[in-house]
């Protein structure tokens, strides 16, 4: 893949649930050929969580990556981000507080924003929407009683109200895997992803994300991972583009190798639905470069 005109956005160093050093990163972004490389480990929440970075090892995160952008200022362009959960203040009322206090410490560059947390288990605590099949099976049965369009339609409630609070934080935002709530519905198991609700609960949360003025990432994780498409899918891409929504593609990379995984499919797939430039991170903000 061509890739020396665009970056990649959505990474996991190991200070989450990732791997890898930021040098492994950054060899492997020149190795690809990138001129951007942003980093976006899990930020910390305020209750436990297997798969966020812990408070304490933020400030060492933060400046490891400062460290970072110096030593390779002159071959590659390093962008310190988080990938922030957003956390309905129905399910965590001190989270905004929290997150507050972690972006004023840190001060990233950009974010990646995305939603994980639907509602509580039968335990209640606060329920990881893509931790396993086991679980989403769990949840939707003693949760939501087999209800799968309550599920879903609660996950895309939040997505909007994700979009609605992005610009407050003051920097660029990419909307993260934002149809990830179909993960586990391979074959249609649980909802049909072309029924008129669906259809209707995506369209809501995409004009959200135009109204807030947000960038969709092209997430090919849903590629490695048995899925089958990237997210967003098909009908997502033909409504971001008929709403002038820009575009990233990102791949979630929890490990160096998987870095650009799945960008030359996702390209692809943009040039089919007749897209012919995506955004990358400059100085100023988004920038458009040419779909490589």
């Amino acid at each position: 893949m061509n890739a020396t005109a665009v970056g990649s956005f959505h990474n996991h160093p190991g200070y989450c649930d990732g791997s890898g050093s930021i040098e492994a990163y950054a060899e492997a972004a020149l190795a690809a050929g990138l001129r951007s490389l942003g980093l976006s480990s899990h930020a910390p929440v305020p209750f436990p969580c297997s798969w966020t970075m812990p408070p304490q090892r933020l400030p060492s995160y933060c400046a490891d990556v400062r460290a970072a952008q110096a030593a390779y200022r002159d071959r590659l362009r390093l962008w310190l981000g988080l990938e922030l959960d957003y956390l309905s203040p129905a399910l965590i009322p001190e989270g905004a507080a929290f997150q507050r206090q972690q972006i004023r410490s840190c001060r990233p560059e950009y974010l990646v924003m995305s939603v994980h947390f639907v509602g509580r288990d039968p335990s209640g605590l606060p329920w990881t929407m893509d931790e396993s099949a086991e679980s989403f099976a769990r949840q939707l049965d003693e949760v939501y009683h087999g209800d799968a369009r309550r599920l879903v339609e609660e996950y895309y409630r939040l997505v909007v109200e994700m979009a609605s609070t992005a610009p407050a934080w003051g920097v660029p935002v990419i909307a993260g895997h934002i149809d990830k709530i179909k993960m586990w519905n391979v074959g249609g198991r649980y909802f049909a992803e072309d029924a008129p609700w669906y259809l209707a609960a995506l369209e809501e949360a995409l004009r959200a994300i135009r109204a807030a003025g947000l960038v969709v990432e092209v997430n090919t994780a849903g590629l490695r991972r048995g899925v089958g498409e990237p997210y967003p899918g098909l009908r997502a891409l033909h409504r971001c583009k008929a709403l002038g929504i820009p575009l990233t593609i990102s791949s979630d990379a929890h490990r160096p190798e998987d870095l650009i995984a799945g960008f030359d499919e996702a390209a692809a797939l943009l040039r089919e639905l007749g897209y012919r430039e995506i955004v990358t991170l400059g100085d100023n903000g988004w920038v458009w470069c040419p779909l490589p």
